[in-house]
């Protein structure tokens, strides 16, 4: 008769056990578990914009040029050293210019682009690796 009791009062036990664990929901299991917490409001109407990524939005006195391997890159286009002087002719002489320059770009195509911006007379240089 002990030994009946007992397990009927083990699995009485493991029944409300079981029955907080479902209803309530503990460590990830649960019958809402999945479903997170409600909330009115998103990221994306609280997260504020603080650099526009428009062409218009960028300022007027800079200027980026890419050079990869043998290549020249200048508003997403690949150009010619000789084309892109005429490109870079069209700035204001104050005009901060910036080279990034990636792993395959060649030593020398940097070099001609330094030199060409010294002979247009463009002192406001720097260069960067990516």
């Amino acid at each position: 008769m002990k030994k009946i009791l007992g397990i009927l009062l083990i699995l009485i036990i493991a029944a409300l056990i079981f029955a907080l664990i479902y209803f309530k929901g503990f460590g990830g299991f649960g019958k809402d578990s999945g479903e997170g917490k409600k909330n009115d409001t998103s990221a994306s109407e609280t997260v504020d914009k603080a650099e526009p990524t428009t062409e218009a939005g960028k300022d007027e006195n800079a200027a980026e040029i890419t050079v990869s391997g043998h290549d020249y890159l200048f508003n997403n286009e690949k150009l010619t050293l000789d084309a892109l002087a005429a490109e870079i002719g069209k700035l204001d002489k104050e005009t901060e210019i910036t080279i990034t320059s990636d792993d395959t770009a060649a030593k020398n195509t940097v070099d001609e682009l330094t030199d060409k911006l010294d002979e247009l007379g463009y002192k406001n240089y720097k260069k960067t690796d990516k």
